[in-house]
């Protein structure tokens, strides 16, 4: 069974969906279309970037992902599909893929700009289809070697510290950082530790297996299942307490048995 799946900033109140699946439907009658989500922040690359990265491993080959974010091009800009992991990513020419993964394509199409204000349908959906009817890409598409590059937040290390920033904020109000729990034990190396989520005041010193583990402590930190560090508040959100949002500073100070 063909799969497309939809990362967007639509919400639930306008009829882009509706539309772009009815069309969809119209050509490829069996086809799965699988909502990853359609309440991404509005233009935010980034957190659609990271929904998918979160879950991109969990779909089959041949897949085609939409990406519904900043998608209206101009002269400077243009339609694109990159081929990964056998797997297909269509996109405006917005950097979405530099942040999604530091890995190099397969192979990367570019498509005839079509002057829409509906390009998830205009452009999207029917390239989509004609990929998943195994038409030739060279019918529809050439390969192009350049497509924007956005530098990513990356983590910084030093013997006493990592310092890493807030990528994904979800809706319970967790926040989700770039720390990955591999850093975090190669540089700890059995020293105690503090936790500071974005101020001096609330410093967290355990690492929690769970999110009710603790229950004198109603914020804690733990390594989720994608590996990374999270700072939660049970029954409350992040961003309330601690007054951070995306992209400020978590920092992790690393101190000797001896050190107070």
């Amino acid at each position: 069974m063909p799969f497309i799946a939809l990362i967007t900033d639509w919400s639930h109140n306008d009829y882009y969906l509706g539309a772009l699946k009815g069309y969809i439907y119209s050509i490829i009658p069996e086809v799965k279309i699988i909502e990853i989500t359609n309440t991404i922040s509005n233009y935010s690359i980034s957190q659609a970037a990271f929904v998918l990265k979160s879950c991109f491993s969990n779909f089959a080959e041949e897949t085609v992902f939409i990406i519904g974010i900043k998608t209206v091009v101009n002269s400077k800009n243009k339609y694109l599909c990159f081929k990964y992991q056998n797997k297909y990513i269509l996109t405006s020419d917005n950097g979405f893929f530099s942040i999604f993964t530091d890995a190099q394509p397969q192979a990367v199409y570019c498509f005839d700009n079509v002057h829409s204000t509906f390009p998830e349908k205009d452009v999207f959906a029917k390239y989509a289809c004609k990929i998943l009817n195994n038409e030739n890409f060279d019918d529809f598409a050439k390969k192009v070697d350049d497509y924007k590059i956005v530098l990513n937040l990356h983590s910084t290390v030093s013997n006493a510290s990592i310092t890493g920033h807030i990528i994904y904020i979800d809706n319970y109000g967790n926040a989700i950082t770039n720390i990955t729990k591999e850093q975090f034990v190669k540089y700890r190396r059995n020293r105690k530790f503090k936790i500071f989520p974005g101020s001096t005041e609330f410093p967290i010193e355990k690492i929690s297996e769970t999110y009710l583990e603790d229950d004198d402590n109603i914020y804690i930190a733990l390594f989720n299942s994608l590996g990374l560090l999270e700072i939660a508040v049970i029954n409350s959100s992040v961003t309330q307490l601690f007054n951070i949002e995306l992209k400020s500073n978590i920092r992790i100070e690393f101190y000797d048995t001896t050190s107070s």
